[in-house]
């Protein structure tokens, strides 16, 4: 009996697990899309400012650049307005996206842009599957080739850092036709680029990846630390309910900011007699059934606590109507149909009370001076 009774808690524990890191990947999603705000704003303000003349970029191609980032930039926000974030496939579009946003910028502004082949990393890194962000890396190579040729035959050639200008590889070419310059071109460009230029930027890339695939797996792995070592403190292990100590740091700091607060108090009947007679691995069976009717019914603003041995509190932040009464009914039903069931009889004494948040603890003794006259009240009752 013990021993279901903990699979079916670990089973609650794990399914709890896997709601948070979809939550995470929704959360991550979502950071990519304040990612690419910020890359649009940035592309805006750098626009402007070559507009105004700040800047010795080509004002035409800028422009032209920014075109295809807004054009690249409609299935963003298409996706941020119509689909759901929790889709598996959603991170990997956006981040081929930002690939190609990189990719358009790196192309047209050439030096100037180079170091944005590393923001699709970082956007990457957020995601806990360790695929995405090898998947990201190597669309990144691909793009960043794809820009590399796609500047030096359309975009402000590398050249231009040397000589301090902004012209593109038509007008070297005029100018070296004319006579007017003195050096030689290279006869190979394509070969030239991808060599000397995109396969050593791929193992820059390479080992910006390794790094940051590092730094992720460690954070990831503190994260996951953190919170196991957060559920050990604030869980009771024997029935997976919030602790005392949980309780008491909730009840000092927490709900005294909430509007209107409710404490229902149970305590199970008869454990000292069941222990006594029976073991108190009996009585374990007790108090694990009522924890798990307790935990069946607990959401995030109806908070069950394991405050004693055998004494439970669930509080309930800003109660609808009869929502109290509904509880201790509904709490009843399952236990006697757990009896029903064959296992061992279990009931408990129970006391409530109502109030504002700011009165916790007035709140809670009310409640737990019910529940005790309760008890007193059945064991009367029973002689």
């Amino acid at each position: 009996m013990i021993e279901e009774h903990r699979d079916v808690m670990m089973e609650n524990y794990q399914e709890k697990y896997k709601k948070e890191l979809h939550q995470q990947e929704i959360n991550s999603n979502i950071h990519t899309l304040k990612g690419f705000f910020w890359i649009f704003v940035t592309i805006l303000i750098l626009w402007l400012l070559t507009l105004v003349g700040i800047f010795i970029v080509d004002a035409g191609i800028f422009t032209m650049a920014v075109g295809m980032s807004v054009v690249i930039g409609i299935p963003v926000l298409y996706i941020y307005k119509k689909v759901d974030l929790s889709r598996d496939w959603v991170k990997y579009v956006l981040l081929a996206l930002i690939c190609a946003i990189s990719a358009v910028m790196a192309a047209f502004l050439s030096f100037h842009a180079v170091l944005i082949y590393v923001l699709p990393l970082l956007s990457a890194v957020q995601y806990r599957e360790r695929m995405t962000l090898w998947v990201t890396y190597a669309v990144n190579d691909v793009t960043m080739t794809l820009s590399m040729l796609a500047g030096f035959y359309h975009g402000i050639c590398d050249l231009n850092l040397l000589l301090g200008s902004n012209h593109t590889r038509d007008w070297y070419m005029e100018q070296w036709g004319a006579g007017t310059m003195q050096f030689s071109l290279e006869p190979d460009p394509v070969f030239t680029i991808l060599f000397y230029g995109a396969l050593p930027r791929a193992v820059i890339l390479l080992a910006f990846t390794f790094i940051l695939r590092y730094i992720s797996i460690t954070s990831h792995e503190d994260a996951q630390r953190i919170a196991d070592l957060t559920y050990r403190k604030e869980t009771d292990l024997g029935t997976h309910v919030y602790n005392k100590n949980k309780y008491e740091e909730m009840i000092a700091d927490y709900y005294l900011g909430v509007d209107r607060l409710a404490a229902i108090f149970w305590d199970v009947n008869n454990l000292k007699y069941v222990n006594d007679q029976y073991g108190h691995a009996a009585g374990d069976v007790l108090i694990q059934t009522l924890s798990s009717v307790l935990y069946e019914l607990s959401t995030d603003r109806r908070k069950v606590y394991r405050v004693g041995g055998d004494e439970f509190v669930m509080l309930i932040e800003n109660p609808v109507e009869t929502e109290i009464e509904s509880m201790v009914e509904s709490v009843s039903a399952a236990l006697q149909e757990k009896n029903s069931q064959g296992e061992m009889p279990v009931s408990s004494a129970v006391g409530w009370a109502e109030g504002y948040g700011v009165d916790v603890r007035k709140i809670i003794n009310e409640a737990d001076a019910k529940m005790y006259e309760n008890k007193t009240r059945g064991k009367e009752s029973r002689k």
